[in-house]
């Protein structure tokens, strides 16, 4: 049983590590999935990357968006370019 769970915890160790369970990752992920439809979102995301995923708001948006609802897509890509391109 002990083994089990040092396996486990050593599994657990790796995935975070390797970035996976974080919330850059995650944001990451999620923009690079909206990008396929929204190819500006993810330049954007890129050029602002920091301020994507230190602010909690920001982040958050990202991290709640249903990429299966259209309009939620395209009220958060109004959203961003409000905020980033529309600043320019």
């Amino acid at each position: 049983m002990i083994v089990f769970d040092l396996v486990i915890d050593l599994f657990l160790t790796l995935y975070t590590l390797l970035g996976f369970g974080t919330k850059e990752y995650k944001i990451q992920t999620k923009m690079e999935k909206l990008s396929k439809e929204y190819p500006k979102m993810l330049q954007c995301y890129q050029q602002n990357q920091r301020i994507f995923e230190t602010e909690d708001n920001l982040g958050d948006l990202v991290l709640s968006l249903d990429l299966k609802s259209e309009v939620e897509k395209k009220k958060f890509v109004s959203i961003i370019h409000k905020r980033f391109i529309d600043s320019l």
